[in-house]
């Protein structure tokens, strides 16, 4: 009878240690686009990410971890535009900070690995897929009134790697601290590019994951 009550314990422990994990997250983005010689101009632009996240422990060490997140990628920079009459035979020119923001249903698949058996740190990668809702894009501070999604694919994925620490709260939440890098892989731009090139996205998040069990 002793035999059995030890085996049914084992069993309920290795069951609580396996237990799915749900999660919220909350970051923030650091993102630009690249591929092509206009875009290699550009510089990096902040922004954030909000979502939600869901971890199943495989073995002792490693799980299978994913995110839906809301994410604002967006970039910015100082361009130079034509101002005045253009039948004016004096050409005149001026300034203007532009920024861009692309929003993307970002949804990354990744095998996770903690280093430790305490499970303080944690390496995970895998790969990425990220819907396109939206575009904005402003000068100056001016939003601009034109439409300019119709310039973006639906689909954009790539692959993506991350590190990150595990802080304890009690036997069912914790705190994650993690930097992630998202590299885009496929081009985004339904038009052609400058010199037949692409327009690829690259973005480091910044996430912090309340994690906790049901």
């Amino acid at each position: 009878m002793k035999k059995y009550l030890v085996i049914l314990l084992i069993s309920t422990a290795s069951f609580a240690q396996n237990k799915p994990k749900f999660g919220v997250n909350l970051g923030g983005t650091f993102s630009n686009i690249r591929g092509n010689e206009i875009a290699d101009t550009n510089k990096y632009n902040a922004n954030f990410l909000v979502g939600a996240s869901f971890e199943l422990p495989l073995n002792e060490r490693f799980s299978l971890l994913t995110n839906v997140n809301y994410e604002r990628k967006s970039f910015k920079n100082n361009v130079t535009v034509y101002a005045g009459d253009p039948f004016d035979p004096v050409i005149t020119t001026r300034n203007i900070d532009v920024e861009a923001r692309l929003e993307y249903i970002t949804i990354p698949v990744n095998l996770k690995y903690y280093i430790d058996a305490n499970k303080k740190f944690y390496v995970n990668g895998g790969a990425f897929v990220g819907i396109f809702l939206d575009s904005n894009t402003k000068g100056d501070g001016e939003n601009s009134n034109n439409d300019e999604n119709y310039l973006f694919k639906t689909l954009d994925f790539g692959a993506n790697l991350g590190i990150g620490t595990n802080f304890k709260i009690n036997d069912k939440n914790s705190l994650n601290l993690e930097i992630r890098h998202n590299y885009g892989l496929a081009n985004i731009s339904k038009v052609q590019v400058y010199n037949d090139d692409k327009v690829k996205t690259n973005s480091f998040n910044l996430i912090a994951n309340w994690q906790f069990d049901l």
